[in-house]
């Protein structure tokens, strides 16, 4: 084979083989141009750093989030969503959800599939709360897709547009959505005080947040 065959069959060969994909990791969040400045001078006070990957997190670490509902229980999966999982219980650590209200219930399928939203921390004020829904932590976590369905009583994030967009906030299923699946991460799921969590509606609180495992 001559030198020009040679070369020509090496990158065909080197364009057969898929890029290796780079290692999901956590991001900034874009600032939005157009954004009320309101609304952005109030998420820059909330603004954290990136968890740090070097933090031990146990495999199914147990989140109580004590609501206006009454106490609930998280169990989260960290082989499901290592990423989700360790932003969440950092950000419960860091008494992030403490006073955030659920801004968002919505019936998603028109048959009952409701979901509950929250996790922004615009809903804390009420100077603010008009934004919520557009509201994080600074930093953005990519998507993370496994075989964890949207069943009830699922907990998984909330995200805009791009699919990489995940911040702070979540939504917990008070009923399946499994025309999400595939499109959202979902990280856990309500192991105790799940009648809380069904009842919980459009302006109900976190008053605060534990890791108890």
């Amino acid at each position: 084979m001559n030198r020009s065959k040679f070369s020509l069959s090496l990158a065909l060969l080197l364009a057969a083989i898929p890029a290796l994909a780079a290692p999901k990791a956590y991001h900034r969040a874009p600032v939005e141009p157009g954004f009320p400045p309101q609304a952005a001078a109030a998420l820059k006070k909330y603004s954290l750093p990136s968890p740090t990957m070097s933090t031990a997190i146990p495999a199914k670490p147990r989140v109580v989030l004590e609501t206006t509902k009454g106490p609930i229980t998280l169990e989260l999966n960290k082989a499901a969503a290592p990423l989700h999982v360790r932003s969440f219980v950092y950000l419960v650590r860091r008494g992030f959800y403490n006073g955030t209200q659920f801004h968002r219930f919505a019936d998603l399928t028109g048959q009952g599939g409701n979901i509950i939203q929250g996790g922004d921390p615009l809903s804390k004020s009420a100077s603010t709360r008009q934004f919520a829904g557009v509201g994080g932590p600074g930093y953005e976590v990519p998507l993370e897709i496994s075989n964890l369905k949207h069943d009830k009583l699922t907990i998984a994030a909330a995200r805009s547009s791009n699919p990489d967009s995940a911040g702070s906030q979540f939504y917990i299923c008070q009923a399946p959505v499994h025309f999400l699946d595939g499109q959202y991460t979902v990280f856990g799921k309500v192991v105790a005080g799940q009648a809380a969590a069904l009842k919980l509606r459009q302006g109900d609180s976190i008053k605060s947040a534990r890791v108890i495992k």
